[in-house]
């Protein structure tokens, strides 16, 4: 069936009983729903469907407001199942979702709509076999984002929190203990940090690569630089910061017992970090990417094939499980790490790169306590890799 985009409301969609009450459902708890492999359609109200929800269960379908409520029988009869409507706000699928309950479709609007999507968080515990440590990623499914929790004792480091310091402060409450020290792994440039925020609700030491105080952060006062090299105390457990320049200057990733690498923004399960945010002009960009080569070829891949990646980004969608890979794997999946010559990796990589994530410039001016924090400087999926 084709609707007429063109069609005034029908007196179908605006029937004089008194409409069914509108049922509402948090990303949150979407998010759980579609982790456990429940079928959804999103019945999509927005014009611009390039980032959406996405998970294996799911089925979209796009339709725009006014042709979703112009003829609201016929498309409930072309939907089954469970059916989630989600516009920008949460505001228009409302009225979707109760004309569609009308008509006996199990049709619920996303709260806050795509604006809340982008907020939900799921904790997946990752185990690595390391004696006392307890490691639990944290995915941002409508970011496509990951941070850590890493707890050995009653010590716990958090590494790249997304802005919901309750989140964190609760899971490390559930596991049985307390934040002593947040870091992130550089100054970030597609999403907003919560470090400091969390490191101020918790009492927690609030650490930055060294390299992103030399980039210039206004909150500098605040925070216990971290070099390459140095140690983070955390119960008896290794961890230790181990740089790696490429991405930006400052990134820099955390060895944990020799096992695993909290690699941040440049390595990723499928696919390499982008060398063109802090250094956009071509030269720049250029330097950046034979810097990654150098990076990933001595210090990344010189770890061992048996060391497992614990990534910075994912592509925004629901996981069931934690995102990692040992470097063996890794090694497979991504054929630029093959390529031994510097010059040619770099040409490699910036041929076909993606836009630039939306608002960067300000985001990064956020994250260094230069611009005020703005959670709706915030759109879309990542855009740190060059996939």
């Amino acid at each position: 069936m084709t609707l007429d985009r063109s069609a005034p409301i029908s007196a179908d969609a605006t029937a004089s009983v008194a409409p069914p009450a509108v049922e509402l459902i948090d990303a949150t708890e979407l998010a759980d729903r579609l982790a456990r492999g429940e079928r959804v359609t999103v019945l999509d109200l927005r014009e611009d469907v390039a980032w959406g929800i996405d998970a294996p269960s799911v089925r979209t379908r796009q339709l725009d407001y006014a042709s979703a409520l112009s003829a609201p029988a016929e498309l409930a009869r072309e939907l089954d199942g469970s059916v989630a409507v989600v516009c920008n706000r949460g505001i228009s699928a409302q009225s979707v979702a109760r004309a569609l309950r009308a008509r006996g479709v199990d049709a619920v609007a996303v709260r806050d709509g795509m604006r809340g999507w982008i907020h939900a968080l799921q904790a997946r515990p990752v185990e690595l076999g390391v004696d006392g440590l307890a490691v639990v990623q944290v995915q941002r499914p409508g970011r496509g984002c990951l941070s850590y929790l890493l707890l050995a004792g009653d010590r716990a480091l958090v590494v790249d929190p997304a802005p919901d310091p309750d989140f964190y402060l609760e899971l490390a409450d559930e596991l049985g203990g307390r934040i002593t020290d947040v870091f992130d792994t550089h100054l970030h440039a597609d999403h907003l940090s919560g470090a400091r925020a969390l490191s101020e609700r918790a009492g927690a030491a609030l650490r930055l690569p060294v390299g992103a105080l030399e980039r210039g952060v206004a909150y500098a006062d605040e925070v216990t630089a971290l070099a390459d090299g140095d140690t983070v105390p955390l119960g008896g457990v290794e961890v230790r910061a181990l740089a790696l320049p490429g991405h930006t200057t400052d990134m820099t990733g955390l060895l944990l017992a020799d096992r695993a690498l909290v690699s941040g923004d440049s390595l990723f399960v499928d696919g390499l970090a982008r060398p063109d945010l802090q250094q956009v002009d071509p030269a720049g960009a250029r330097a950046m990417a034979r810097q990654l080569h150098a990076t990933l070829h001595e210090r990344v891949l010189a770890l061992g094939d048996d060391v497992v990646v614990l990534p910075g980004h994912t592509h925004p969608r629901v996981n069931s499980a934690p995102v990692v890979a040992s470097l063996g794997e890794i090694r497979r999946n991504v054929p630029e790490l093959a390529i031994d010559d510097a010059a040619q990796f770099a040409d490699v990589l910036l041929r076909d790169m993606p836009p630039r994530p939306a608002n960067y410039e300000t985001i990064i001016a956020v994250n260094s306590g230069r611009h005020p924090f703005d959670p709706a400087l915030e759109t879309g999926g990542n855009s740190c890799s060059t996939r």
